[in-house]
């Protein structure tokens, strides 16, 4: 399978999981599908980021400087790397706050925004989530 149209899969497949975290947060199943999406993105992520190293891709590639991530970016296999990343620690992220704010008894209409936030700006709806988390319990700590 090419980059491309992995890409096309996960940027459609992606918003399944997200629907089910955010309509169906209740469901028995939501928490599982939204684990196998992200382990199934990050074994993705692993297979072209092995194929790009692989073929031994001399394109000045490197996470040791600024200039050489952005060589390494130039790589449709280390840019999907990059893509898939983001979305299966976002979706990752947003199962936490989906099942934490059960356990901790916020609404769930209070959470829709921030689990739309994490899934499109990732760290920006997790410090939401994290915000209305202390405003409810006033505590930082997941226990």
């Amino acid at each position: 399978m090419t980059a491309d149209n992995f890409y096309w899969y996960a940027s459609l497949l992606i918003f399944l999981p997200w629907l089910l975290l955010m309509f169906a947060p209740s469901w028995r199943y939501t928490e599982r599908v939204a684990f196998v999406a992200g382990f199934v993105l990050l074994a993705a992520a692993a297979f072209f980021t092995f194929r790009y190293v692989l073929h031994g891709a001399d394109d000045g590639g490197s996470i040791f400087s600024l200039d050489g991530l952005k060589n390494l970016f130039r790589s449709k296999e280390m840019l999907l790397t990059g893509w898939l990343n983001y979305l299966s620690f976002s979706l990752f992220a947003g199962t936490w706050q989906s099942h934490d704010s059960r356990e901790v008894k916020i609404p769930h209409i209070w959470v829709v925004l921030t689990l739309f936030l994490t899934m499109i700006a990732g760290p920006s709806g997790l410090l939401v989530y994290m915000g209305l988390r202390w405003v409810k319990t006033r505590k930082w700590d997941a226990k």
